[in-house]
């Protein structure tokens, strides 16, 4: 009371008393509440040094439970008093935030998680399990070739990588099946395992092709996993897909996509022929990847990757494989003759634009006979256009080399061919006809 009264309404100041308790000068009621909440608050704050220094006080603690914080909004008032509500609310505000803080800091440590807290969903419990199961199937090829070195005025024969790629393994025999373009004019093959075991390989044979290959390595049975064959005949397009191979020479690399597209052709990487059949999918697939296994959610092999379309050279969402089908066919006919024993009507063919320019609807015209030619014995000449073998529709060149190679050597088939006969060459008159035509292996006597 000494202090307010010296210090704050000394004689001579703003304020003087009056008998009643008024002021004396008029226009200044407005003021009269700043000037107390600040008084008060000023002798508060002195109050508790005196505390502090006799019992140790908290300064921050007291001076949040009295509100200091919100003094300039209760010193902008003009005619509000600081009232007992004005402190309990600011107590609750400081109790709150104080919880917050406390809160905040006992969960500051488990955001940290550590090893044991991780564990994998369904999902990935699946596609970890995938991997590990086939991921021993799988090798790591190397197309190496000669090459003379210079040694001072002596010339040496040094090896050195051509190309890499992927393979797996087909049976417990040590045969290894991969693209043809993979071993390609290879002069020495080295396979790797996932265990770092390294060995050469020998070819047994190759379906250019169809883009497939047969190796063989020399390895006891017990360390050979063989892949699981599954069918590629009942696919659909949306359904999940993981490939295996080793692109850029990353071994041992896993990617996911699905099927985007089935029956593509595409042309064989080894010598252009088309592949029939081949499996679109958006699986990552890039340069290393060819010959390596796309699986089914299963873990079953349904396709071999072999090739992508891409502007860059790398993976552009675009990959194809050949049906696991296709592969099964070229591999027994392979293991059993060291090479594809592949059927042939002795026909040359033409381009599919001779065919439309008569104004049909597909077709492939037949350019001419070879000197072997059971299609030429059968009745079929040269200018005839070939529309159906068997059961199935001819729309052009690739669709005789797809339909051939579901048959074999030996077998007869239906040819149904459209032949013109106007004796006038001005005029076209195209009559069809049904031609029974005994196949012959390519290369073989009719």
């Amino acid at each position: 009371l000494f202090w307010l009264k010296t210090v704050v309404f000394p004689k001579g100041s703003l304020f003087l008393s009056m008998p009643g308790g008024r002021l004396r000068r008029a226009g200044l009621h407005g003021s009269r509440g700043r000037v107390v909440c600040t008084a008060v608050a000023v002798g508060l704050a002195l109050c508790l040094v005196l505390l502090q220094k006799l019992f140790g006080a908290s300064l921050t603690t007291f001076c949040a439970s009295f509100g200091m914080l919100s003094l300039g909004s209760l010193a902008s008032r003009t005619d509000d008093t600081f009232s007992v509500a004005d402190v309990e609310q600011n107590r609750l505000r400081t109790r709150l935030a104080a919880s917050r803080r406390d809160v905040l800091s006992a969960a500051g440590s488990s955001l940290v998680a550590t090893a044991d807290d991780f564990k994998l969903k369904p999902e990935e419990k699946e596609q970890v399990d995938l991997f590990e199961r086939n991921s021993p199937g799988v090798v790591y090829i190397t197309n190496q070739a000669y090459n003379l070195q210079q040694i001072g005025d002596k010339l040496a024969i040094g090896v050195a990588p051509r190309g890499t790629g992927t393979g797996w393994v087909f049976d417990t025999d040590g045969h290894i099946v991969t693209n043809y373009h993979v071993i390609k004019e290879a002069n020495q093959l080295l396979v790797r395992f996932i265990d770092g075991f390294e060995l050469q390989a020998s070819v047994v044979g190759a379906d250019p092709m169809s883009d497939v290959a047969v190796l063989q390595v020399k390895r006891p049975a017990q360390k050979l996993q063989p892949l699981r064959r599954g069918c590629s005949g009942n696919l659909k397009i949306g359904q999940d897909v993981f490939a295996i191979g080793n692109p850029f020479g990353l071994d041992q690399t896993l990617t996911k996509g699905i099927i985007s597209g089935l029956g593509r052709t595409v042309p064989s990487q080894a010598d252009g022929r088309p592949i029939q059949g081949a499996i679109q999918t958006d699986a990552s697939i890039n340069p290393g990847n060819s010959g390596g296994p796309l699986l089914n959610t299963d873990g079953n092999l349904i396709g071999m990757n072999t090739e992508i379309v891409s502007p860059s050279g790398a993976s552009a969402g675009v990959g194809f494989a050949i049906p696991s089908d296709t592969i099964a066919a070229r591999v027994a006919s392979i293991l059993k003759y060291g090479y594809v024993k592949r059927p042939t009507l002795g026909l040359f063919l033409a381009q599919d634009s001779i065919a439309k320019s008569f104004g049909l609807d597909g077709g492939c015209a037949v350019a001419g006979l070879q000197s072997v030619s059971t299609g030429g014995n059968a009745g079929i000449k040269p200018g005839d256009i070939i529309t159906r073998i068997g059961d199935k529709r001819i729309r052009g060149v690739n669709d005789i080399y797809a339909i051939l190679d579901e048959y074999q050597p030996g077998e007869t088939v239906t040819v149904e061919v459209m032949r013109n006969e106007s004796q006038d060459e001005e005029i076209l008159d195209f009559k069809p006809r049904k031609l029974d035509v005994k196949l012959f292996e390519a290369g073989g006597k009719a």
